[in-house]
């Protein structure tokens, strides 16, 4: 039997409120302490994910919030790009994708809390780091300091932004919760002087109060360096599974993110930005809270990485942040998008504006929950398996003490060493035994009839029954309180609840037939005085696609489908044509229930065909190829107007052989992909259901240049040439649910 010890000490840690905080419309009291946020006195841990209002459509964001929300999502963060909204000095444009307000109005319908990140500075892969050019290439200023000129600017801008919010703070009855000023201040750009760094912090701060934003929560980029104000910001961390901005082409080394630890410091951050002085913590942890803004909910490809983060990858980087004490999961991103078109120039980072990187021209895909399509990818049930859990526990996990295992791995190239740490409630006695089997571009070994002992003082508990396959990861219960009885042990991870009703899951690789009890990889459950619970033990499989509404749990046949609430009302968003659902209630067996989009299959004949062809001028090899693609889409199909639409979304499917490729409508680029081994989906309605479109492929033999020799890493494999093998479109239905 293999065992891991973790000595658990029960005093509690002492907390001290910080000076910030403020009741909203409806008279809630939101604070913040040394160990987490509260709201009227209780302790909570939110799910932030980040999503950019003017990199989507319009008329697309309130049902994307919607979807946000059934994966679990309690607060959406979004940046304020200075250069999407003046392009030109003194010209100023909140319209279309760029209308700020029309997205609050959307997030205060669908009851999102909103996090604003007014910049000034924002990075977030915009150009010049949403700087303006106007403003970027003004010298006869210091920019990101307290340059009289400079804050004037400054000053100029947030009043801008604070009229779009004004009525929209919380304590107006709006949606903002909370503001991040700057962005890794001090880790990649700014002043290298401290004071000077921390007293432009301070001014900034200023200018957003006087703006109109009056909110309870300011934060502020604290890893790298970077300069957090105490008292006055909270520090926010990160943390990425990969660096596809870092400057070589080779597979990073194992990261040290899939090892529990305290206060997550990952040195790969803005790597390609960060001052070489730049290291450390500028604030005091012990007076702060640990929060994450930047936990990567997927990567950004760029020109020379096209990595791809594994629906894994994501949930197991989130265990080992949760596990290692974060009271705060914000993921940066958690839905992608396509940068609106500039008005002077492209708006998307570059070689050409000074960075190490070139990224698509329109394309934000970021590999994450939701994609640029609004499609949802496997990391969304993934995460939303942990956030199902913060919604129905997190009040007894926030503030909790963190305690790690004595036998650590010795790198996170050591893949035998078992990995697991515990947080523990003092006031209740609860806890939480964190567990992640899972390495990136590692096999882990398998854990067979494993166990932990939790050594308290005198006496101790031991987990055991442990049977953790390479990529298990999850969060298992122990003493822990539902209602009037306690579980002391399990060996299964903790889901959510209903009612009285526990669900947990058992991982990947364990037998299926678990829920008869047999097989040594079956479920246990030790309860005190043998005084049990109704305890419904899932598959991991069916666990990822669980929903909750209500006093139901949903349970969708494809990983892909998302349920969601709208108007009282639920929907499926689904591929399929006829599908099911698993439904449970509180109590009894559960039922099946039908669904069948009321249009019936849709079908569309699409076609290309080759139509140009372009070499390089200095040599012999094709550069590109141009590919007319043809669709018979009837007139008003995707039409928002009809009553019973067709079709709620349609996708173009294109698999080709290139570097990259690109969509032009009327001769004007409206997406572009870089190839990272996916197939690519363009998402046709946000084009207005094009009946041709023309799809340009350039060839593997013509990469965009880049200092290594113009060599392109690839996680997963991609075919050499440059070739439209062939396109496809795949309907998706919205289907309003008829329960019985």
């Amino acid at each position: 039997m293999e065992e891991n010890r973790i000595i658990i000490d029960s005093t509690q840690k002492e907390t001290r409120l910080l000076p910030m905080g403020g009741t909203d419309s409806q008279g809630n009291l939101w604070q913040v302490d040394n160990l987490s946020f509260l709201k009227n006195g209780k302790r909570f841990l939110p799910v932030m994910g980040e999503f950019h209002f003017s990199r989507y459509e319009p008329e697309d964001w309130e049902e994307e919030l919607l979807k946000m929300k059934a994966g679990g999502v309690s607060i959406v963060a979004t940046y304020v790009f200075w250069i999407h909204h003046e392009e030109k000095k003194g010209e100023w444009d909140f319209t279309g994708c760029r209308n700020l307000r029309g997205f609050l109005e959307a997030c205060k319908r669908t009851d999102m809390p909103v996090w604003l990140r007014i910049g000034p500075w924002a990075h977030g892969e915009c150009r010049n780091g949403g700087f303006p050019d106007w403003l970027a290439q003004d010298k006869t200023m210091q920019v990101r300091t307290n340059d009289p000129a400079y804050l004037k600017l400054v000053e100029t801008f947030y009043q801008k932004v604070g009229e779009q919010a004004a009525g929209m703070m919380c304590k107006d009855g709006g949606p903002i919760l909370g503001i991040q000023l700057e962005n890794e201040y001090g880790h990649c750009g700014g002043p290298s002087d401290r004071e000077e760094g921390m007293a432009h912090m301070r001014t900034l701060k200023k200018l957003a109060l006087e703006a109109g934003f009056d909110v309870p929560y300011y934060t502020a980029t604290g890893w790298g360096g970077a300069y957090v104000v105490d008292k006055e910001t909270l520090p926010v961390l990160g943390g990425y599974v990969d660096a596809p901005w870092a400057e070589h082409v080779e597979q990073m080394p194992a990261s040290a993110n899939f090892v529990f630890s305290a206060y997550k410091q990952d040195e790969n951050i803005g790597s390609d930005l960060k001052r070489k002085d730049g290291a450390g913590f500028t604030f005091d942890p012990s007076i702060s809270p640990y929060l994450t803004a930047e936990l990567g909910g997927g990567l950004q490809v760029t020109s020379h990485r096209r990595t791809w983060p594994s629906p894994r990858d994501i949930e197991a980087q989130s265990i080992c942040m949760l596990g290692g004490g974060a009271n705060l999961l914000g993921y940066y991103m958690y839905h992608g998008g396509i940068n609106p078109d500039g008005k002077y120039s492209t708006l998307q980072e570059s070689r050409a504006t000074g960075y190490n990187n070139d990224l698509p021209v329109k394309s934000y895909d970021f590999q994450t929950c939701i994609r640029e399509s609004g499609e949802i990818n496997t990391s969304f049930g993934k995460l939303k398996k942990l956030h199902l859990l913060l919604e129905d526990f997190g009040e007894s996990l926030a503030g909790t003490r963190t305690f790690f295992a004595e036998k650590q791995p010795e790198s996170p190239d050591d893949l035998h060493t078992l990995r697991v740490t515990a947080r523990l409630n003092p006031e209740t006695g609860a806890g939480f035994l964190f567990v992640n089997n899972h390495q990136r571009h590692r096999k882990m070994e398998d854990h067979q009839a494993a166990s932990v002992c939790l050594q308290f003082g005198e006496h101790q508990k031991e987990i055991d029954r442990l049977n953790l396959p390479d990529g298990a990861c999850g969060v298992i219960p122990f003493d822990f309180p539902f209602g009037e009885r306690k579980l002391e042990t399990t060996n299964a991870f903790l889901l959510c609840r209903l009612g009285e009703r526990i669900f947990f899951y058992m991982p990947d690789g364990n037998s299926q037939d678990i829920r008869n009890g047999h097989g040594s990889e079956a479920p246990c459950f030790v309860w005190k005085d043998g005084k049990a619970c109704d305890v419904v033990v899932l598959s991991e499989q069916e666990a990822d696609r669980a929903f909750r509404f209500g006093n139901r749990l949903y349970i969708t046949e494809h990983v892909d489908d998302c349920l969601f609430e709208k108007n009282g009302k639920l929907y499926l968003i689904t591929k399929a044509e006829k599908t099911a659902l698993t439904v449970y209630g509180e109590t009894g067996e559960p039922q099946r229930l039908p669904v069948e989009a009321e249009s019936g299959r849709v079908e569309v004949p699409v076609s290309f065909e080759l139509v140009k062809e372009a070499s390089a001028a200095s040599e012999e090899k094709t550069e590109y190829r141009e590919y007319e693609v043809r669709m018979d889409i009837p007139a008003g199909f995707c039409a928002e107007t009809q009553e019973i639409r067709a079709c709620h979304q349609l996708y173009l499917e294109a698999d080709y052989a290139g570097d990259r490729a690109e969509v032009y409508m009327d001769g004007k680029l409206v997406d572009d992909w870089f190839t990272n081994g996916e197939k690519w989906h363009i998402a046709l309605k946000r084009f207005g259901c094009p009946s041709a479109l023309t799809i340009r492929i350039y060839s593997t033999d013509s990469p965009i240049p880049n200092p290594y020799e113009n060599r392109v890493y690839y996680d997963l494999p991609v075919e050499k040439g440059c070739e439209l093998f062939r396109v496809k479109l795949i309907p998706e239905y919205e289907i309003m649910l008829k329960e019985k």
